[in-house]
């Protein structure tokens, strides 16, 4: 069977000795883990559609009775060249893809968790870090994800919670600074990621 999607590379390891398995956040078929063929020589063709941080619009096929598709073509729809000239940027756009990784069970389509992730690369590859991003992203991606914190967590000043939740990413950007606030939300997302769930976030220690 062949079949098209648009996706976000969420993560990529190396297979065998020129092939390379990459996650892909796909628009209709959610998280697939994907064959790239050949990509690690210099001859490979699918090279760019396989790094990470990439949106393209790919073609797959996935053999019968298999659950294992393998890439056989596509185009790059954007690589985020300002994100990837900046070191800081590019470590908090490997967090928002680890965050939706790491949520996101396999072949399960969130059209709204895709557009998330897609909008804050966006913004981010426009703009630049800023302080209050990272926290805005993990809480919108935990709601869609069905582990919100938007009606229960009480202590953020209400119009700040929700402007984090719902609010632009401009929005998010004029918020005032407020430590006390980013360590409580911070605090909640280590309770949460560490004791109910047992995942261990490798990008944390490099964001903001």
């Amino acid at each position: 069977m062949i079949f098209c999607d648009l996706g976000i590379v969420l993560q990529r390891r190396p297979l065998r000795e020129s092939d390379r398995i990459v996650t892909l956040f796909t628009l209709e078929h959610g998280k697939l883990e994907v064959n790239f063929k050949s990509v690690r020589l210099a001859r490979g063709k699918l090279r760019a559609l396989s790094e990470a941080v990439t949106w393209g619009d790919y073609r797959f096929f996935l053999r019968k009775g298999s659950n294992f598709p393998v890439c056989t073509g596509g185009r790059t729809l954007g690589v985020f060249a300002g994100i990837r000239k900046d070191l800081e940027s590019l470590y908090l756009a490997q967090h928002y893809c680890e965050v939706v990784n790491k949520i996101t069970p396999a072949q399960s389509p969130s059209p709204e968790k895709y557009e998330l992730l897609l909008g804050a690369l966006r913004d981010l590859d426009a703009y630049g870090p800023a302080f209050w991003l990272r926290r805005a992203f993990t809480l919108r991606a935990l709601e869609l994800a069905g582990f919100g914190f938007r009606e229960t967590a009480a202590g953020p000043e209400a119009e700040l919670w929700e402007t984090l939740h719902a609010g632009g990413w401009l929005a998010v950007r004029a918020l005032k600074e407020d430590q006390a606030t980013a360590d409580f939300i911070d605090g909640l997302f280590n309770r949460f990621f560490g004791e109910h769930l047992g995942i261990d976030l490798r990008t944390l220690p490099f964001v903001k």
